[in-house]
């Protein structure tokens, strides 16, 4: 048996091999775009997922904030019947108390001024008005 290496032979073997490879390309190329089309489905309903919880909770927020507005409410209601009810036992004064009650309605009707406590500050001990070297600041 004898084996003859011609040009031709070996031109023949070049052109079958990547002919070979087509279909498995073609293969790859299709399992690649099929994942791809997967990813873009997935990120779809995550972004909408995303988007239900971002509303969920512009609604928890929406109550939350009418909830607080209604007990800023209540407590200005509660701060202004306080200062009503010691006005009205004192009907010789009913002038000044009605001067009085004008100028506190004026506070009452700012519930976020009204609805916080002022901090008391503590007086000065005799041994710190002795001292006059040091100044004491309170902020």
């Amino acid at each position: 048996m004898t084996v003859i290496y011609s040009a031709e032979s070996v031109a023949l073997r070049k052109t079958s091999r990547p002919t070979a490879i087509l279909p498995l390309l073609v293969i790859l190329f299709i399992v690649s775009y099929g994942i791809l089309t997967m990813l873009v489905f997935e990120q779809g309903q995550t972004i909408e997922s995303q988007r239900s919880l971002i509303r969920e909770m512009l609604k928890d927020s929406t109550q939350l904030a009418a909830l607080k507005g209604k007990l800023a409410r209540d407590d200005g209601k509660r701060v202004q019947e306080k200062a009503s009810v010691p006005a009205q036992p004192n009907s010789a004064d009913s002038r000044n108390s009605a001067a009085g009650a004008k100028g506190s309605e004026k506070e009452t009707k700012r519930p976020g001024k009204s609805a916080r406590s002022m901090k008391q500050v503590p007086g000065k001990p005799a041994a710190d008005l002795e001292d006059v070297r040091r100044s004491t600041r309170v902020i």
